[in-house]
């Protein structure tokens, strides 16, 4: 909400600066489709982007993700194909193809995905992914890049020798508390506008419900994993259970036909622990 409204465009240029170090400054940038969506508050994917274009003709989509189970490079690229591949009408020419640029800024610390590149555990902070020849590292075309942003490693930045632009920013999406925020405008005029254009858009009334709607939503779907976690748990003891019940009918010789396996198969764990005390007891099915 904060960077795709208009008047704050000079933070949009900030922080698009910061990320790409462009030859040339960038002088306009235009932010498509800037309505919030409908299903923001709801999204269970909670990835929330901004889609740009630059004064070049270059597309720009910078995106917040929130969810680390749903962080890699296969999406991403996904993603970056079909804004890349919806530019071209039937008949173009595809020269007449602009470049598009992914930026995802991490929120949280990714777990591992398989046959994704991106998970080694010492990966930079920022990260810049091309299309280039595996030996002299020769670039294929620059229609494509992906620059990734982990903001949980931001300590790692002035390791990596990344600009104090985009550190700034990192503190700033981060937003640790308030005290981080008052320090960061005091270190430069940006900032300072930033936090201003913050706390304005933190008083109106649809950003206040917006985001009290996304509280809810994320509250719900904590109980509902949580609920998730506890019948899962019960019902692997359950199937333990059972399980042990199969392994001393065979020892005891115990037939389980049709009608027994029925009973085993309605059983709930109370009920399946009732039932091996009552075999090992009687050393018969009760």
């Amino acid at each position: 909400m904060l960077f795709a409204e208009p008047r704050n465009v000079r933070l949009l240029v900030s922080l698009l600066t910061a990320v790409l170090r462009p030859a040339s400054p960038i002088a306009q940038v235009t932010v498509l489709d800037p309505e919030l969506p409908k299903d923001l508050a709801s999204d269970r994917g909670v990835r929330l982007d901004v889609l740009v274009k630059l004064e070049d003709g270059k597309l720009v989509d910078v995106e917040m993700q929130c969810d680390p189970r749903r962080g890699h490079g296969a999406r991403w690229l996904y993603h970056w194909a079909r804004l890349y591949s919806g530019r071209l009408r039937r008949g173009d020419d595809y020269l007449r193809l602009e470049p598009v640029v992914s930026v995802v800024f991490l929120a949280s610390a990714r777990r591992p995905q398989p046959h994704d590149e991106t998970r080694s555990p010492d990966r930079r902070f920022h990260s810049t992914y091309e299309v280039r020849e595996v030996h002299d590292h020769a670039l294929l075309s620059d229609v494509l890049a992906i620059h990734l942003v982990d903001l949980p490693r931001l300590e790692q930045a002035s390791t990596e020798g990344e600009g104090v632009d985009l550190q700034r920013w990192a503190r700033f999406l981060r937003f640790d508390d308030e005290r981080a925020l008052d320090s960061l405008a005091s270190e430069e005029p940006i900032m300072a506008e930033a936090k201003h254009a913050l706390e304005i858009l933190s008083r109106e009334p649809s950003a206040q419900r917006i985001a009290e709607l996304r509280r809810e939503a994320e509250l719900a779907r904590k109980l509902d994993r949580q609920e998730a976690l506890a019948e899962g748990r019960e019902q692997g003891r359950a199937e333990a259970t059972r399980a042990n019940i199969e392994s001393v009918c065979r020892a005891l010789a115990i037939e389980l036909d049709h009608a027994r396996r029925a009973d085993l198969a309605a059983l709930d764990e109370a009920g399946l622990v009732a039932l091996l005390e009552a075999i090992l007891a009687r050393r018969a099915w009760p």
